[in-house]
């Protein structure tokens, strides 16, 4: 519902604090009348938080940011729907496997989305995030470390 409504109005993704709260409503909904889907989202926030480094807050658009330093590893909305950056090369990949689709408001990025419905979806899921993570702490680790300067 959210993307159809930042798709068809998109100017409400401007209004200060308005996803967010959508986005509340929503899990508020999902923890009411979808209690598999809730047991899923929190599945997947404890697998991903258990990983070093990891950090969590509220993505821009609502629901749980999940972060290694300053790279955003996925994001996960209240009603299931976890959306994770990847290469464009990299989607291509995870889109012709099946295990995600298109990014439900860009398809054509290298996001992807992936519904979760229930504790079924969670390895599918939690392995496209921990392959996202690996990913980030590969190019940490290639990275020259800066020495301190005086």
């Amino acid at each position: 519902m959210l993307a159809w409504l930042f798709r068809h109005v998109p100017f409400l993704r401007l209004a200060p604090g308005l996803p967010p709260l959508l986005d509340a409503l929503l899990l508020g909904a999902t923890v009411l009348l979808r209690p598999e889907r809730r047991a899923a989202l929190h599945a997947v926030e404890a697998a991903v938080l258990s990983w070093p480094g990891v950090t969590t807050k509220i993505h821009r658009f609502g629901g749980a940011e999940f972060n290694l330093g300053r790279r955003e590893i996925g994001h996960l909305h209240g009603n299931g729907l976890l959306d994770i950056p990847l290469t464009k090369a990299i989607r291509d990949e995870v889109l012709g496997s099946g295990a995600a689709q298109p990014h439900h408001i860009f398809p054509h990025s290298g996001w992807v989305s992936v519904y979760l419905r229930s504790e079924e979806d969670v390895p599918g899921a939690v392995t496209l995030l921990r392959r996202n993570y690996e990913r980030w702490q590969a190019q940490d680790a290639e990275r020259p470390q800066r020495a301190d300067v005086l």
